[in-house]
């Protein structure tokens, strides 16, 4: 179970990366525009779930990976 939520929370970003590809794909605009909220909606959905699964403190553990914020701070060693 572990697994899946690990997979939902990295695999969330994959519906943003196809808001990108949209612009390039045959189809009429009004129906590129729909699908915008829709990819949103589902990795949103994808992180929350898989983050309720795996627990908050790992999440609060990646998500200060994630913030551009630290990326220049050092570590603590422990």
């Amino acid at each position: 179970m572990k697994k899946l939520a690990i997979y939902l929370v990295f695999g969330s970003f994959v519906p943003y990366l196809f808001i990108f590809v949209l612009p390039f794909l045959p189809i009429s605009n009004s129906l590129k525009t729909s699908f915008v909220p829709v990819l949103v909606i589902l990795g949103e959905g994808m992180f929350w779930v898989g983050g309720l699964i795996v627990g908050k403190e790992v999440i609060k553990h990646y998500r200060g990976y994630i913030n551009p914020m630290n990326w220049l701070k050092k570590r603590k060693t422990k």
